[in-house]
């Protein structure tokens, strides 16, 4: 456990004060009361916990007699100050008082620097569920994120919830794996509330499939609730796209990037994609058809939740939201509209700038396998740095739609709506000709509008007649972003970006 070895490391190091950042405090506590009772903890040093509720409570009996019963936040550390053994006092929530008390800061910062060099060792160890020291301690005491827990604990969680009544007695092996697999991102807290949940409503009858769907739907709602991340549902496939052959080619070549055989071929993971033009040109379909393609977990990253909540907390938001990330991967991260979260790095007190950071830090070094699929409506509201080469393993324009490429659009949504034959039935060159300009969603809500007067008219079917009136009375977006269009069009001509579209190479190539 990679949090447990830092912390013993910075324990022989003589570092007295440890910041411990997890929402799990009890499945920490745990830890922590194992590690007392192994060879590896130090002769005679007791492990006492101390919160404003239960007071003290001793996990290991020290040598020398703890005999206080109670403190205050005020006292606490005066006690533990005057404090003649050895031993490791666990503060729980902590932090609240830190913040609200200047004596109680100061007098931490204090026996940061004094309890080192006592001839009894006494550790504190201040643990809350996110990383909440005040500015003046954070040079002075390490803080130690302990994440979230990995596939193996959440084995053992498993196994624990179902001891009991048995509810894997008939379970394959696959089927615990897609169980564990189904609560990854979750803290122990609350998987270990999905698995109970499941088992109560599988009744007598042992966990299943419907079981996996079940800890899927809770962990969707935990996940929406912790407000940057929603886990999304896939969106269709490939063939629910029109056009858009060379990104839809690129994203076939590395749909098997991720696997095992790929890494002994070679092959370096894929680190993301982004996709740059005017609304409605199918950048958001993409992302949900890709997921569902290559078989992976769709989050979608909400930007607007990150920078909500009080000063400070982004930085706290986005990392959240990276941690759950690499715990579900692999699995593609959908950012929408990036341009609204980093446009100019720049706002209230350099947040913005300083989550920026983290972020690109994190799409340069990151090693889990998240592919990270953004979309950007107006590029020209993103910081440069963000679309250079090492970000993104490539860049994609979606241009307004050719020809060939609106009747592919048009092909899709009619079937869709149960039309087969549509050779036979429509005229879709005529109605690609009429709607030279249009994008993906207007080509769909001209499909829509369509079908109004036919139902209108005694339900009777669509004619091209019905899809060439509603063309005609809808201006499209394209007509008043010319301009972006062109600018976006340059990129492709400099080599910023690749266009997405077969078609458009291929025109620009002859």
């Amino acid at each position: 456990m990679a949090w447990l070895d830092e912390l013993k490391l910075n324990v022989d190091a003589r570092v007295a004060v440890i910041h411990l950042a997890t929402i799990d405090e009890e499945e920490a506590l745990r830890t922590l009361s194992g590690w007392s009772q192994s060879s590896r903890w130090p002769a005679g040093m007791g492990l006492i916990t101390w919160d404003i509720g239960d007071q003290f409570r001793h996990l290991r009996e020290p040598a020398v007699t703890f005999s206080k019963l109670a403190a205050t936040p005020e006292t606490v550390l005066d006690i533990i100050d005057d404090y003649k053994g050895s031993a490791t006092f666990v503060l729980k929530d902590f932090h609240h008082f830190l913040e609200h008390n200047r004596r109680v800061s100061r007098m931490l910062r204090n026996l940061a620097s004094r309890l080192p060099f006592r001839s009894e060792t006494v550790n504190i160890i201040i643990t809350s569920p996110q990383f909440a020291l005040p500015v003046e301690l954070r040079h002075d005491i390490p803080t130690i994120d302990v994440g979230k827990p990995d596939g193996k604990q959440i084995l053992e969680l498993l196994d624990r919830e179902t001891r009991s009544t048995r509810a894997l007695d008939n379970a394959t092996h696959g089927l615990r794996e897609r169980l564990v697999e189904s609560a990854l991102g979750l803290s122990i807290v609350e998987a270990g509330r999905a698995f109970r949940k499941a088992i109560v409503v599988a009744g007598g009858h042992g966990l299943d499939e419907r079981s996996v769907r079940q800890v899927l739907n809770e962990k969707r709602h935990i996940i929406r609730e912790s407000g940057a991340l929603e886990l999304y549902p896939y969106t269709g496939s490939m063939n629910n796209v029109g056009g858009l052959g060379a990104l839809k080619a690129w994203l076939d070549q590395r749909q098997e990037a991720f696997s095992q055989d790929a890494r002994e071929y070679g092959l370096s993971m894929p680190k993301g994609v982004a996709l740059i033009g005017i609304p409605g040109t199918g950048k958001s379909l993409c992302a949900k058809v890709t997921a569902g393609h290559w078989g992976m977990t769709l989050l979608r990253m909400d930007v607007g939740a990150i920078f909500s909540g009080l000063l400070g907390s982004s930085e706290q938001n986005i990392r959240e939201a990276i941690r759950i990330a690499e715990v579900i991967a692999p699995c593609v991260l959908w950012v929408d509209e990036i341009e609204k979260a980093f446009a100019g790095s720049m706002g209230d007190s350099g947040t913005a700038s300083r989550v920026f950071a983290t972020f690109l830090t994190w799409m340069q070094e990151k090693t889990a396998p998240v592919f990270v699929f953004a979309t950007a409506n107006n590029v020209r509201r993103l910081p440069p740095e963000l679309l250079r080469k090492g970000r993104f393993d490539e860049v994609f324009f979606l241009d307004l739609p050719t020809h060939g490429e609106r009747i592919k659009i048009l092909e899709v949504h009619l079937r869709e709506r149960g039309y087969t034959m549509l050779s036979q039935r429509f005229n879709l060159a005529a109605v690609a000709s009429a709607t030279e300009g249009f994008v993906g969603a207007e080509l769909q809500a001209l499909v829509n509008d369509a079908m109004f007067p036919a139902f209108r008219d005694n339900r009777r079917e669509l004619e091209t007649e019905d899809l060439l009136n509603a063309a005609g009375e809808m201006v499209p977006l394209s007509a008043s972003h010319q301009e972006h269009i062109e600018q976006l069009r340059t990129m492709v001509r400099t080599g910023q970006a690749r266009n997405a579209s077969d078609d458009r190479n291929s025109l620009a190539a002859s």
